[in-house]
């Protein structure tokens, strides 16, 4: 019976050993989900940047109500109008018009995570966009590859009207969080 009772024993002492393997697994899986989730959350959600128009003047009633479709978040009366729907028409490589400019868009390469967020974000995939951004050097377009938030800036400032992303709010003469 002693031999019994041994073996029973080493199988509980298996059993409790697996669990306790398996509960370091967990918290290995734990800790490093908490890790990205702090990193991600360290390096935010992109903030979407327009233009400034220069007019500072506000929306005269007539004004806004012909700009329907527009659904800009910015309460600044100098940033350009545009929709979620215009992001996605330019980042996807259609061509979008504010009044009678073409919409310019400034993005980084696609590994960047400021990058796959903004871009999955509005549904796209940045490799698709690089490619059109290559494509585009061939032909005219208005979508323009950066390589940091500084050239991000510099590009939203320079193909006015524009629109970009950026990790923080930056509000200057020439750019405003729109998004």
């Amino acid at each position: 019976m002693p031999r019994l009772h041994a073996k029973g024993l080493g199988s509980q002492h298996c059993h409790v050993a697996t669990m306790k393997s398996s509960a370091k697994k967990l918290a290995r899986c734990i800790s490093a989900w908490a890790i990205l989730s702090c990193a991600t959350a360290a390096m935010g959600d992109p903030i979407w940047h327009c233009s400034r128009t220069g007019n500072t003047e506000p929306q005269n009633m007539a004004d806004a109500s012909e700009q329907f479709s527009l659904a800009s978040m910015s309460s600044a009366p100098d940033v350009i109008g545009v929709s979620i729907r215009d992001l996605i028409d330019i980042y996807s490589g259609v061509p979008v018009r504010v009044g009678s400019l073409p919409l310019s868009a400034c993005f980084m390469p696609g590994q960047e995570a400021l990058s796959l967020a903004a871009l999955q974000s509005l549904g796209l995939q940045p490799s698709a966009i690089q490619a059109l951004a290559r494509k585009s050097s061939l032909v005219q377009s208005n979508l323009h590859l950066v390589t940091d938030e500084q050239q991000m800036h510099a590009c939203i400032s320079r193909h006015f009207p524009a629109v970009g992303y950026l990790s923080k709010p930056m509000d200057t003469d020439k750019v405003l969080p729109c998004f």
